[in-house]
Parts: structure tokens; C-alpha cells; sequence
């Protein structure tokens, strides 16, 4: 059955509230990507950094978890992100109780860059700080945060994937309310900016010289971002659902993909097939888009044997930065913004930000520019958005998100 996506808080690069993420998308700005010399060990790298100042926003009181442990960033961002469905949720938790209410985060991240400070000061003095805690960097942690913000009594835990995790959280809470073990899921993704994500992409010789161009001819690699997004799942029909998705696995290599896009084909057709849709049907595609060289020759190849040559699509990394764990339902939540009408009232979706010429050796696929962005608006209202997320490993995964009368 489809899965009605009730109500999502995000916080990214382009701002900490639905309008503020909104009004950036369609404004093309790269305002986020902005040069950071303190993660990188050696050259400034871009990052897609959430403002120190947005953090002002954490309530009084919530500064620790129960634990007394001074919160994580993923923590604080996870907070930032709830707090904007928490007046969705008071509702639903009265009306359903707490033992009916489960949360379900992707995160690949989790609390590491408390463990990177705490170790760099106990290599300098012997001693970890008094308010580190090793529970600050599991991969749990931020789950059983926000299921402690609202007392959630339900399943609680994290899914690690990498960048296909919290798409994945969203099939996971998907599976939760089709068995009937909760009525209402808090699901999404959380991740924030840690030295060993931007050293280790950098080692890898996947991070762009300058803010990443995804699909452009001088492509040549990602910016890594940080970001929150959490969806408010529950049974009602109505609104925007989830109306399709899947995941495969091309295991083609530790960390490229196969470079025919064979396993990013399947879950595309999968997640088509499940909301009873041909390509063809859908309005948008936002495209997992990294910018490599790799990802985005593959992609185009997927993008144009699932939908064809005429559907629209582009690539929003240009603008939030790869949030990696968080990116699934960063981009899930992207479609839910742009299928909103008191969010998009104009029915127009985000270009594909680039600074380059697009490759036209990839295969054809209908990138968004303004031009396109005007003809598609002209003719139709958006109702049907697929987003794509693919991780290491070949580990795939597809959304297709639309409104239900």
C-alpha cells in the first residue's frame, strides 16, 4: 500500500525551514557550498555547511540528552529538523500512544566528529574531555535522540548504508506500518561534517576542485554536505505518498558503480512498477547527481532506459552538497517540497545547477534549465517525482513520491 508522507522538517546548506529550502532550490543558489579550511588536512575543500548561527535555534533545556552528554551536531541538526514536525506529531501521539510510534534514521556519520575532537585532545593530554561519551558516535544515537524528544516507545533504530541509507529508513518505516507494529514512524536521515567523511572522499580522489558541477563536461567530483530530514509516516491516504520504491544491489565494485547503471536501472524500474507508473508518467526526477565522472555517466544511462529522453531531471547536489546518510531523504523531501502547493504554488522544479556545459557524451537525458522549467510549468502540474540515491557497494535505491486525491 502507498505510505502517506504527512509532514517533513529539514535543515541543509540552503536553510532550516521548508520555505527557506524551497525558495534556495528554486532560486538555483549556491549560497551553501562555501570553502572550508578546517576539515581538510591539506587543501580548502567545499563543503555544504549548515551556518554555526542556525544552531541559536536549539531550545533551552535540550542542550544535553539523557544522558547529561553535551549533544552531537548530528544531534543538534536531527533536533533542528524535528522540531519542525512537532506539532504534526502531538496529535498523532495522543491519539495512537507512544508504544505505536517508532523512529527509523540513516546516518553514516553519527556523532564521529566528537570522537575525531575528543581523541586529538586525549593524544595531547592523556584524557578524553569530561563530557565525551563513546555512546556520542554510535550509529544509534541520533535515533534514540529524537525518539527521546517525543518519548517514542515503538522500534527505534538506524539504518548505515551510506549514501542510500535514510532512502532506505523510509522503506524500512514503510515496512513497519504495512506489518501494523506502529501507526505513526518519524523517519529520515541525519548527517553532519567530520574530517573523516571529507579526508576520506578526498583520498579517494572523488571531491571537486572547486563547487561540484553534476553532469557537466568538467565534472570532477562531490562536495560533501551535512543535513537533517525527517519525515512524519503514517497509513492515511490522501495528500503526498509514497507511492513506490526499490532496492537492489549490482555489488560491481567497493565503491564505483557499475558503469552501465545496470543495478540503478532495476531500482528504478522496481520503484515504477510498485506506483504502477511508466517512466514516462513522471514529472521530475531528481538524480542522484554527485558530480563524479563515474556516478553521473552511469546515471544518465539508467536515467534514459527508465523514463526516456523527454522527462525532466537534474541533480540538487549543486546546491545542499552530497549529505551522504542524510541525502536520501534530503532528496525525498526535495519531491515532497517541490509536489507541495503551499511550497511551490507555480509547480516549477529546481534547475540543475552547474557551472559547466552539460557532457553531451552521456547518454540523452532532459536536464532542467530555466527554459524547460518554464515549458513543463506552462503545461501541467507536478504530481508524480522520483529520486534516486546510490551508494557504495552498488547499494541502490529509488522513491517515486506523488499526491493521491
Amino acid at each position: 500500500m502507498s505510505i502517506c508522507l504527512k509532514d517533513f522538517g529539514v535543515v541543509c546548506a540552503l536553510g532550516d525551514s521548508k520555505a527557506a529550502v524551497t525558495a534556495g532550490l528554486l532560486a538555483g543558489s549556491r549560497r551553501g557550498l562555501v570553502l572550508d579550511n578546517e576539515l581538510p588536512n591539506a587543501d580548502p575543500q567545499y563543503v555544504g555547511r549548515v551556518p554555526d548561527a542556525t544552531f541559536d535555534k536549539i531550545v533551552a533545556g535540550l542542550e544535553t540528552d539523557t544522558n547529561g552528554k553535551m549533544l552531537t551536531r548530528n544531534d543538534k541538526l536531527g533536533q533542528l529538523a524535528y522540531l519542525q514536525i512537532a506539532d504534526t506529531l502531538a496529535p498523532l501521539i495522543a491519539e495512537f500512544g507512544q508504544q505505536r510510534i517508532a523512529v527509523v534514521i540513516g546516518t553514516s556519520t553519527s556523532g564521529i566528529e566528537y570522537g575525531e575532537q575528543a581523541l586529538k585532545q586525549k593524544l595531547a593530554t592523556g584524557e578524553y574531555p569530561d563530557n565525551y561519551h563513546y555512546k556520542m558516535q554510535e550509529m544509534g544515537t541520533t535515533a534514540q535522540f529524537i525518539a527521546d524528544l517525543c518519548q517514542a516507545k515503538g522500534p527505534v533504530y538506524s539504518i548505515s548504508t551510506a549514501c542510500s541509507s535514510s532512502g532506505k529508513a523510509l522503506v524500512s518505516a514503510q515496512a513497519l506500518l504495512e506489518a501494523d507494529l506502529a501507526d505513526v514512524v518519524i523517519a529520515g536521515g541525519v548527517d553532519s561534517l567530520a574530517k573523516l567523511t571529507v579526508n576520506g572522499f578526498k583520498a579517494l580522489a572523488s571531491t571537486a576542485a572547486t563547487q561540484t558541477n553534476p553532469f557537466a563536461a568538467d565534472r570532477d567530483g562531490i562536495n560533501i554536505g551535512e543535513a537533517a530530514a525527517l519525515f512524519v509516516m503514517t497509513k492515511e491516504q490522501g495528500g503526498i505518498q509514497l507511492l513506490g520504491a526499490a532496492e537492489t544491489s549490482d555489488a560491481h565494485h567497493l565503491s564505483a558503480p557499475h558503469p552501465e547503471g545496470e543495478g540503478a536501472l532495476r531500482a528504478m524500474q522496481g520503484a515504477l512498477a510498485e506506483a504502477q507508473l511508466q517512466g514516462s508518467q513522471i514529472d521530475y526526477v531528481n538524480l542522484h547527481g554527485t558530480g563524479t565522472p563515474k556516478n553521473d555517466d552511469m546515471e544518465a544511462k539508467a536515467m534514459f532506459n527508465a523514463c526516456g529522453s523527454d522527462v525532466l531531471c537534474g541533480s540538487t547536489k549543486g546546491m545542499t552538497g552530497h549529505t551522504l546518510g542524510a541525502a536520501g531523504a534530503l532528496e525525498a523531501g526535495i519531491c515532497w517540497l517541490l509536489l507541495h502547493d503551499e511550497y511551490n504554488p507555480a509547480h516549477k522544479v529546481p534547475v540543475n545547477v552547474s557551472d559547466g556545459e552539460v557532457d553531451n557524451s552521456l547518454a540523452t537525458i532532459n536536464l532542467v534549465n530555466a527554459k524547460a522549467n518554464a515549458e513543463r510549468t506552462a503545461k501541467n502540474k507536478l504530481q508524480t517525482c522520483m529520486s534516486n540515491s546510490f551508494a557504495f557497494g552498488g547499494n541502490n535505491i529509488s522513491l517515486v513520491i506523488g499526491k493521491q486525491s
